[in-house]
């Protein structure tokens, strides 16, 4: 009996391995990588080592996916032109089918005018690469093809993070996965400290994607990051700029990894959050809540935004002082290991009737400042016309991918719930809801959504004539605007 036992267990123990290897094994395709950064130009100051500090994260990252790599490519001397980057793409996605995923992560300068393009330079020579040239470059590429670009204004290269959406729109339809670290009018902010510079939207990737962090972009726990995932997860975790994504709603795996795999080496701050998004005029207090898995010096660091634009100059760097730990002797904001609740309070803003603040908690090592998660604060007006509107362009639901952009005017800060209502003024599919506005750098001043014409189920909307419903949360005040009608054929 006892041997009948021992060998049910050891076929039940035989099933789930195999179930478990079922679920985590690799996919039927391949992938490969092209990782590009640039730090020295000619037009603009030097990025050094921020864009080299950046390859190096993404070729860790990949090293770890569980997705089979066929080639992780980073180019030994420095792309100047269309040209050279084409040839590149060409060299290191040859042989992809139909089955296989293609990385193209950039790390550069980018800008809005005179066009959309991104710089890339030796130093001596520089060249720009716009949107139409990027997507050229790709031709006769097989399978899904992933870019993603940190550069500013790299919203541009999928018209996204303006007031309306541009006639030209590039990387339409199935095979193309685009993320991006900012709108088209954003910078994408770095910083340099000590000789370790990095991107801002390239850590938070990075760190949403580790096992250091517990894979905290994987909302689901599964093992699979989709593209949806992990734009949610940096639209909630990356706050100096506003990421952004094509196609909005998309389940694409863009990202494997076996949730059983153990990390050694765990970062001292995990399970970020914030207990909220909105403040008052007159100063408010924000709760952070965090888990530090090992002793470490912790601060909060505050920035404020005048004139369209962070401060982070002017940043203010607040020790966290609820600890006296003395594994650091007196240095400040020494902390222990454990489950942590802070407050932080904030200064009243001055001259300003409403605002942005920017919160970011840090870690310090060796003088090394490491940005574990950010959150952007909305301060509305206590009162005051919005001015609010609802303008739609673009088409949703087409055949070749295009998404409908939905522009919310407003000239102050706000919490808004955008919902697509039917002719019968039912409510068919919710945007957003009571969202806190973050700047955008928009003209005019609003805030942008986009809506490819399908429900919460995936399905698509039927057949019929639709508007968009928009409402503004102040305080206890509610304002509501409708666009006009558009129809879905």
């Amino acid at each position: 009996m006892a041997l009948k036992r021992c060998w049910l267990w050891l076929c039940m123990l035989c099933m789930a391995l195999c179930t478990h290897a079922l679920a985590f094994s690799a996919p039927e395709g391949t992938g490969r990588a092209l990782l590009i950064g640039v730090d020295e130009f000619v037009s603009r100051p030097s990025a050094y080592p921020s864009s080299t500090n950046n390859v190096y994260a993404m070729q860790s990252l990949f090293q770890h996916s569980a997705l089979p790599m066929e080639a992780l490519l980073i180019p030994a001397e420095s792309v100047t032109d269309a040209q050279s980057l084409t040839r590149l793409i060409q060299e290191a996605f040859a042989g992809a089918d139909e089955h296989d995923v293609s990385y193209l992560y950039i790390s550069t300068h980018g800008q809005y005018e005179p066009e959309p393009a991104l710089l890339f330079s030796d130093g001596n020579i520089e060249g720009a690469v716009t949107p139409a040239q990027l997507e050229a470059a790709f031709e006769g590429i097989g399978g899904t093809k992933v870019i993603i670009l940190d550069a500013c204004n790299s919203g541009a290269f999928i018209g996204k993070g303006l007031s309306r959406m541009p006639q030209d729109v590039h990387f339409l339809g199935d095979d193309f996965k685009v993320l991006t670290s900012s709108g088209a009018l954003e910078e994408s902010w770095y910083w340099s400290n000590k000789g370790q510079g990095a991107f801002y939207f390239t850590q938070a990737l990075t760190q949403g994607l580790s096992a250091g962090s517990g894979y905290p972009a994987d909302s689901n726990r599964d093992g699979a990051v989709t593209l949806s995932e992990i734009y949610q997860y940096l639209l909630l975790s990356h706050a100096a700029s506003t990421p952004q994504v094509y196609p909005q709603n998309d389940d694409t795996v863009i990202y494997r990894y076996d949730p059983d795999a153990f990390s050694p080496d765990r970062s001292p701050v995990m399970d970020v959050t914030f207990s909220g998004s909105t403040l008052s005029r007159d100063g408010g207090e924000i709760s952070i809540e965090f888990i530090a898995t090992r002793p470490t010096r912790i601060a909060y660091q505050i920035v404020y935004q005048r004139g369209g634009k962070w401060e982070f100059d002017n940043a203010q760097l607040i020790y966290d002082g609820a600890e006296r730990f003395t594994v650091f002797g007196d240095e400040p904001g020494a902390i222990s290991a454990g489950h942590k609740v802070r407050t932080v309070r904030l200064g009243r803003l001055e001259d300003e009737s409403h605002g942005y603040v920017l919160v970011q908690l840090v870690s310090i090592d060796e003088g090394r400042l490491t940005v574990h998660a950010g959150r952007v604060l909305c301060v509305p007006p206590d009162a005051g016309d919005l001015q609010l509107t609802a303008e739609l362009s673009g088409q949703p639901g087409g055949t070749d991918g295009r998404e409908m952009c939905i522009f919310i005017g407003h000239d102050f800060p706000c919490a808004l719930s955008v919902a697509i209502l039917d002719e019968n003024d039912k409510v068919v599919h919710r945007v957003c809801h009571r969202q806190s506005t973050r700047p955008a750098r928009i003209e005019p001043d609003g805030s942008v959504f986009y809506w490819d014409g399908r429900l919460k189920d995936g399905s698509s909307a039927a057949p019929g004539t639709y508007r968009v419903r928009a409402q503004a949360h102040i305080n206890d005040a509610t304002i509501t605007v409708l666009s006009a009608a558009f129809t879905i054929q």
